[in-house]
């Protein structure tokens, strides 16, 4: 008996869905986004994403093709995941210097739209560097001051791979 209830004790667990999950179905435009693990992220994208704890990694939402016709003249933003309880955005695309003032637009975008449209996943506690511009080729980006200070300025780091510890 003891057996049978630790299996329906374990079902339960699996079923049960993250604060991160909670917020995007109370998001009206990506409220079906919401994938376990790594899944909402694009095949050519998710090795880009390395978790130490695979276990910790709650969900993820493919901001990008969920709101794409509603703002297809926008500079959206490619990704948000949960991995620990708290949340990670990050932006798979060129790394080089022309391409600077795109990603930074980007993270504008995403900034305004956390907050207008999705307050409930922009309420979430956040990872301490939460915006990341991962490369999807070589960097090539000048460490100009004027470059590094658009960046630093915007909240957005780069990054070869997102690396969740």
């Amino acid at each position: 008996m003891a057996n049978k209830n630790r299996k329906k004790e374990q079902i339960g667990a699996k079923l049960a869905k993250c604060a991160f999950q909670v917020a995007i179905e109370k998001t009206e435009e990506v409220k079906n986004g919401f994938c376990v693990g790594k899944h909402a992220i694009k095949s050519i994208d998710r090795s880009k994403v390395v978790a130490a704890d695979k276990n910790r990694l709650q969900g993820s939402l493919d901001i990008d093709s969920q709101v794409k016709a509603l703002y297809p003249n926008e500079p959206r933003w490619d990704y948000a995941l949960s991995y620990d309880d708290k949340i990670y955005f990050f932006e798979v695309h060129p790394a080089e210097t022309s391409e600077v003032d795109k990603v930074v637009n980007k993270v504008k975008w995403l900034k305004c739209w956390l907050k207008t449209h999705a307050p409930e996943i922009n309420k979430l506690p956040k990872a301490e560097h939460p915006y990341t511009w991962v490369q999807s080729g070589r960097y090539a980006i000048l460490s100009t001051a004027r470059e590094k200070m658009k960046l630093s300025i915007s909240g957005i780091n780069t990054a070869k791979i997102l690396s969740l510890k």
